[in-house]
């Protein structure tokens, strides 16, 4: 049988400017998909140890450390022994006006996963759209972006999947909205990115309202 998916809890903190999103992982050996935020990720390690890998350089963190992942930064946590880790994830606007500066062949790309209906991303026809081949626009976009042209499309189609949520779309409806086959396989990539299910991500978001 197949092991339960680890999950975190999730909340949304009433302040004065605006809710601030909140999540938090009991010690255990996290490990997220590379993904990025809308806003800056504020990250409280509890216990035990873990690596933050960026784009272009990586970093061990441990209890007692913050660290600051900016807006828009794809980024991983992993863990560095069998320990485990435990972490408290703040999201707040981002301390600059704009996220980092994206380089124009990521950026067309983008633009061009963005306009997709579905999460068919389709290499051959991004290729042929930049005049390079399939082999050259996965390089240089990784390159660019810090991780693969299907996995940051899949991350694209989340995060307009968790703008529905936060309005309390439907979870069917904001799947296929945002580009996925349906339910299930938005629960299965919001885990695998986030830790913790759509319905417990918009469950959050009703509460705040």
């Amino acid at each position: 049988m197949r092991a339960p998916l680890a999950r975190t809890s999730f909340a949304v903190l009433p302040t004065a400017a605006r809710p601030v999103e909140t999540i938090a992982g009991e010690c255990r050996s996290w490990r997220f998909r590379p993904h990025f935020h809308a806003g800056d990720e504020v990250v409280d390690i509890h216990a035990g140890r873990a690596r933050l890998r960026l784009p272009q350089s990586q970093l061990e963190v441990a209890a007692g450390d913050t660290v600051v992942v900016p807006a828009g930064t794809v980024h991983r946590f992993e863990p560095i022994d069998g320990s485990g880790w435990a972490f408290t994830s703040r999201f707040v606007p981002p301390a600059t006006c704009k996220t980092p500066t994206e380089r124009p062949f990521g950026a067309r790309v983008k633009a061009m996963l963005i306009e997709r209906a579905t999460l068919h991303t389709d290499m051959e026809a991004l290729a042929r759209a930049c005049a390079v081949s399939v082999g050259h626009l996965g390089r240089i976009f990784r390159r660019e972006t810090g991780t693969g042209l299907h996995n940051f499309h899949v991350l694209l189609a989340l995060h307009r999947a968790k703008a529905l949520l936060r309005d309390q779309a439907g979870i069917a409806e904001a799947a296929l909205d945002a580009g996925f086959y349906d339910q299930a396989h938005l629960n299965r990539e919001f885990v695998r990115t986030f830790g913790m299910t759509p319905a417990a991500f918009r469950a959050g978001w009703s509460v705040a309202a």
